[in-house]
């Protein structure tokens, strides 16, 4: 009897993994400064928190190394500077590495980003291209596991 409870409460907290339950780094604060940059820009703070949730799990000091992006919503240099917020994109500096992971910097980015996507692109189109950039996508490039991470945590937090 005491090995099925143990069976049950096994199965229920990695079902609680899988939502997210115990690995997210959305404090209060963070889901505060997410909702009101996301109404700033006019795009959906449920899609913005997907985006942040697959991206980074909410962690503002995320580093990947292979594109690079960075912060919360894995920001690259050349989406920074299209925005305005760096004067270049190659051979980065500490000082502008940082101004891209500060959280309300990159979330500005981003949802500046998400925004016109949105704009030009159907929802799916517009999460991928996220993703795999406007030109990648273009090319044929699709990241379908990306995408319904993103829809899943969408319909999560909506």
């Amino acid at each position: 009897m005491l090995f099925f409870a143990l069976i049950l409460v096994a199965v229920g907290c990695y079902a609680l993994a899988q939502k997210g339950v115990f690995s997210s780094n959305l404090t209060p604060e963070l889901e505060s400064l997410i909702v009101s940059k996301a109404k700033e820009w006019k795009v959906s703070p449920a899609l913005v928190k997907a985006h942040a949730k697959v991206e980074s799990n909410f962690n503002v000091m995320a580093k990947n190394p292979r594109d690079p992006s960075y912060g919360l919503l894995q920001v690259t240099p050349a989406l920074a500077y299209d925005y305005g917020l760096i004067l270049h994109h190659e051979n980065l500096n500490q000082y502008e590495i940082d101004r891209i992971m500060n959280p309300k910097n990159n979330l500005n980015v981003a949802c500046w980003f998400i925004r016109n996507l949105r704009i030009k692109y159907s929802f799916d189109v517009a999460i991928q291209m996220y993703n795999v950039g406007e030109a990648g996508y273009n090319k044929g490039v699709r990241n379908l596991t990306y995408l319904e991470k993103v829809k899943r945590y969408y319909d999560e937090y909506s």
